[in-house]
This record gives structure tokens, sequence and C-alpha cells, in this order.
């Protein structure tokens, strides 16, 4: 089966799978909800901006009221031109995985088939 031939069988069964509420509420708005593949942080926006990481260096009292002040400033310290640049940096991580993916889909669809034939007869001797 190929790719086309997989992708239409996709299609065909993924409906009957449970679907999330946010999901609708999205579609609903004329949005479609893409999620993040698991294990892949360089495609989460938020983590290049997480306040814990600014709190996490920067902690050296370990009290509460600190850690809280620490936040804020870390929170305060994402302006909407980092923000902007948090996107674009994430996009182009995305193009750089599409592309790579684009690529082996093209390798992989240009293989010979790799035909092996496995009868208890060998035509070949070993000196083994």
């Amino acid at each position: 089966m190929f790719k086309p031939q997989l992708m239409a069988k996709v299609r065909e069964i993924k409906g009957k799978y449970i679907s999330y509420v946010v999901d609708n509420m999205a579609k609903n708005a004329g949005h479609n909800v893409l999620r993040l593949p698991p294990y892949h942080c360089e495609l989460n926006p938020i983590e290049l901006a997480w306040a814990k990481t600014y709190v996490k260096q920067n902690n050296t009292t370990f009290n509460l009221d600190d850690v809280k002040k620490l936040l804020n400033t870390a929170i305060d310290r994402v302006t909407s031109e980092n923000w902007q640049n948090i996107i674009e940096h994430v996009k182009t991580e995305e193009n750089k995985m599409t592309e790579v993916d684009r690529n082996m889909d093209e390798i992989i669809d240009n293989l010979e088939p790799c035909i092996l034939t496995i009868t208890g007869e060998t035509s070949d001797s070993s000196d083994f």
C-alpha cells in the first residue's frame, strides 16, 4: 500500500474515534487544532519563552516571595517582539522538519521493491 492509499484509509476510519470538545469549538469557529508531537519541544513556542527557565537560572534564595518576583519579571521579559522572534524560530524548525520529511518520502517512494524468496534451497555455496 502506498501513501495515498494509506491516507485514504485514515480518512475513512478517523471519524470513528473520540473528538475533543475544544477541537469541536475551534472547528465551529472556523479553526483547525493541530496537536504538537510529543518530545519535540522545539516546535512549541511556549517552551522557548518558559518563565520557569528564567526562575531556575536566577533563583538563589529559594524563598517563595522571591520566586514570585522572578516569575513576574520573567513574564514581563516576553515582549511582543520577543514572542514574534520565538514564533519565527519555531516556523523555521517546522520548515526544516517538513523538508526532511518530504525528502524521506521522495527517497522511500523511489526505492525499488525488495522481494526476498525464502526457500530451503540455496544456489550459493559457503565455506562456513
